[in-house]
């Protein structure tokens, strides 16, 4: 691989929302090569805080009826429209990952958010190349809800960062804009 093509690669990955997943389903072997690559992300004195909690098909109504009771509980006048998408996603989504933070407390906690989101990129990367398979990192959906937490089993220390939606696609969308960078050289 060259340098053309790790840059075609990072310019050409894309976030795919789950109003555009088909109900396809991902062999595991995908969702575990993912996380494989996921856990070659840099993290600093190598703790790797990331902690992946995958849930599959039929679980993942079980988790978006829990979700949809959070919300209720959290605040009863939830519109409509959200709880009818949380009732949507068992079928919509082939998988859900739960991307979670185990601190270390060996290293500052921002640098553990930065090596966690580095490895969802890496998840990101690894989707680009599948090219009837897309993504979403949702950080709604309860994240990081006392009771979310208690539902996927973690600790009081450990953070609930989102979910990672994984959805067969029909179209993948690999161009998008993004505004020129100033870069200060010195």
């Amino acid at each position: 691989m060259n340098l053309a093509d790790i840059t075609l690669l990072i310019e050409t990955r894309k976030s795919h929302f789950p109003k555009e997943f088909n109900g396809q389903i991902a062999d595991n072997d995908l969702i575990s090569q993912m996380i494989s690559n996921a856990h070659w992300a840099p993290s600093h004195k190598l703790t790797l805080p990331w902690h992946f909690i995958v849930f599959e098909q039929p679980k993942i109504e079980k988790l978006a009826m829990k979700i949809m009771d959070i919300q209720l509980a959290s605040n009863p006048n939830v519109p409509q429209e959200k709880i009818d998408k949380i009732k949507l996603l068992p079928s919509q989504l082939s998988h859900a990952i739960a991307i979670c933070l185990k601190p270390s407390k060996m290293v500052p906690l921002w640098e553990e958010y930065c090596a966690v989101g580095a490895a969802v990129q890496n998840m990101y990367l690894t989707l680009n190349a599948v090219p009837d398979f897309g993504g979403y990192w949702t950080s709604g959906n309860a994240t990081n809800s006392l009771e979310m937490k208690e539902y996927l089993g973690l600790s009081e220390n450990d953070e609930h960062l989102g979910f990672f939606f994984v959805g067969g696609i029909d179209q993948k969308r690999t161009h998008s804009k993004r505004i020129t960078q100033t870069v200060v050289w010195k």
